[in-house]
């Protein structure tokens, strides 16, 4: 079956809000101590037939967009890679030209992920989860591959 990607729209909200939730432990997301809620933010979705199996929120600024949320539902599928093609395309037609993403330290699929598609370590913020932690408890002490989550990687890529 072939996978569309469109536009988020109001219409999606109470899906993208269980899908946050299922991923992310709720559609409140900390970034630099704000909490932004990612359910209410432009970004695309995958849709395979009337089932939605990927999501990406953004935070659109003047000079770059932020990734705040990047799900593909069925992994190695190709979905994240429809996803942020489609972020990339709108971005450049918007004039934009640098994407940022943020992920933990222990997410090391995102971090093949994203250089292979051509971004880049930018910046390492030490101890960025642990304080996150405190503003949302929820936020697990152990993440993928065992590795405690405690900072956070910084990724960019010109569009």
């Amino acid at each position: 079956m072939a996978v569309s990607i469109r536009a988020k729209t109001d219409d999606d909200h109470a899906a993208v809000v269980e899908l946050l939730t299922r991923r992310w432990t709720s559609p409140d997301i900390l970034i630099e101590g704000e909490m932004i809620d990612a359910s209410r933010l432009p970004g695309f979705i995958a849709m395979e037939e009337d089932e939605i199996v990927g999501l990406v929120t953004l935070i659109q600024r003047d000079n770059e967009w932020e990734i705040l949320t990047l799900d593909s539902l069925s992994r190695w599928s190709g979905v994240g890679t429809l996803l942020l093609n489609a972020v990339t395309g709108e971005a450049v037609e918007s004039g934009i030209r640098r994407l940022l993403v943020r992920t933990s330290n222990d997410n090391l699929d995102a971090f093949r992920f994203y250089q292979r598609r051509g971004f880049r370590m930018e910046k390492l913020v030490p101890g960025a989860i642990e304080e996150e932690r405190r503003l949302k408890p929820e936020i697990p002490m152990i993440g993928e591959y065992g590795i405690p989550i405690r900072d956070e990687v910084v990724f960019s890529r010109k569009v």
